[in-house]
């Protein structure tokens, strides 16, 4: 049975807590956003996977959708298909989404699924494709308006910037043991996976780059390599270093990266980052996901060669719970976590580009630290849905377009080491950075 606390949250606390959320897209005025005539609904029992109801918007708010349109849980509305827009709680459908509670509630009945979207299981995958909830801000603000017979921009301000944070997770600076025998097999399995599909071709061709990457040897040092793309098109990243210092077991030797963080290469090598602009952020062990001691002892160790402090994180191989990490990660001292996204997918997770304080369900208020979701990674244009040239590019405009059209804020993640000829993923990172030039004024060099 699910615990009380999942069970509901007090309509005006969900109001509060999205007025503080969504406050990019309304810096004054909130008054307004309250005076709606918004349908209040009963907070939901939810039983069941998560699935969506399509919203026909008035012709005032059409372009805050997507075709006229708006994708909510359809616990928000009333149980017909097409629900009006003015029988719809907007209020509670935002906090769904951003808040998880479906998946939530997942993780009550069943563990936690970490980052694997394939473990949910008869669920609506529409609710990633878009950030719902950010568009269910434009469309509040227009309503607002509307009323109001104001223009947006002069009601509740100009809307923002968007903003895209691309960052790097440190897994690998070398070619260890486990790193041959977990992607060759990898590579491996897609080749089968391929040549299932009809695609003998490709099959033949992944499988010898498998056999190569197994037994190659090649430098994995490609930091400097990054900094040089990123400074030439004006961007600084985020790279998350490996801290962990406890021996090795079979465990940690398999899943955790192989570097020790106070080895001689990386003597002067994290200030550098810092003074330049980059950021430095920690890539936990693979088994501190919950725990706040270990979080503690790794983010005070990679700060002790630092000058400043640490105080966002990304955890290793995505390992997440609503229910633990957030909070672990609050008790070890961070002030922002970028783990939330999906292994084996892209997309918005919580329907939402957004940098927001998430709902702590047992303190009945957001948590202290941030939470900046990442949309897309490397693996998913190379790994885990492998696909064409051209059909990347055009993913990854789909996905920084989503971002852009709503104002948004979010991460995207590369590793350095894709860059090598072992995995040659350098086309994409740099057709990512070709994208992004431009966003942000140039930081100076």
């Amino acid at each position: 049975m699910v615990p009380n606390r999942l069970q509901s949250v007090p309509a005006e606390a969900i109001r509060q807590h999205l007025l503080q959320a969504l406050a990019r897209y309304w810096p004054k005025n909130t008054h307004q956003l309250l005076a709606l005539p918004i349908t209040a609904l009963s907070f939901p029992k939810i039983t069941e996977p998560l699935r969506l109801i399509e919203v026909r918007l008035p012709e005032w708010g059409e372009g805050c959708g997507i075709d006229g349109s708006l994708m909510v849980p359809r616990e928000c509305g009333p149980t017909s298909v097409a629900p009006r827009w003015d029988q719809v709680d907007w209020w509670l459908a935002a906090f769904l989404m951003l808040e998880g509670w479906h998946e939530r509630i997942h993780e009550q009945r069943h563990g936690p699924i970490h980052s694997y979207s394939l473990r949910l299981k008869r669920w609506d995958e529409r609710i990633w494709k878009r950030a719902w909830v950010n568009r269910i801000a434009l469309f509040l603000r227009a309503w607002a308006a509307t009323e109001a017979g104001q223009d947006e921009s002069a009601l509740f301000g100009p809307l923002p910037r968007p903003e895209i944070r691309l960052t790097h997770d440190i897994d690998a600076l070398a070619k260890t043991v486990p790193i041959r025998i977990k992607q060759s097999a990898f590579m491996g399995f897609n080749a089968v996976r391929l040549l299932a599909n009809g695609r003998p071709g490709a099959a033949r061709s992944l499988a010898g780059r498998s056999l190569k990457f197994l037994l190659g040897r090649e430098d994995w040092l490609k930091i400097g390599e990054v900094q040089a793309l990123e400074r030439e098109a004006c961007l600084r990243s985020q790279f998350n270093f490996y801290a962990d210092d406890r021996p090795k077991n079979l465990k940690r030797w398999l899943f955790d990266p192989g570097y020790d963080i106070g080895e001689q290469r990386f003597a002067g090598l994290l200030t550098r980052l810092s003074r330049e602009g980059w950021q430095i952020g920690l890539h936990q062990s693979f088994d501190a996901w919950r725990s706040a001691d270990m979080m503690r002892r790794q983010r005070e160790r990679l700060q002790s060669f630092l000058p400043t402090a640490v105080t966002s994180c990304r955890q290793h191989w995505l390992r997440f719970s609503w229910q633990d990490t957030w909070a672990a990660q609050t008790d070890a001292g961070f002030e922002e976590d970028t783990t939330l996204m999906f292994n084996d997918r892209p997309g918005f997770r919580a329907a939402a580009a957004l940098s927001w304080a998430p709902w702590h369900p047992e303190a009945c208020q957001p948590h202290r630290l941030h939470v900046l979701p990442t949309v897309l990674m490397d693996s998913h244009l190379f790994d885990y849905q492998p696909i064409e040239p051209g059909q990347r590019m055009a993913a990854i405009h789909y996905w920084l377009d989503e971002i852009r059209a709503v104002a948004g804020q979010a991460a995207i993640l590369w590793h350095p080491h894709t860059l090598t000829a072992d995995y040659g993923w350098n086309a994409g990172f740099q057709e990512l950075i070709e994208y992004m030039k431009g966003m942000a004024p140039c930081p100076d060099s």
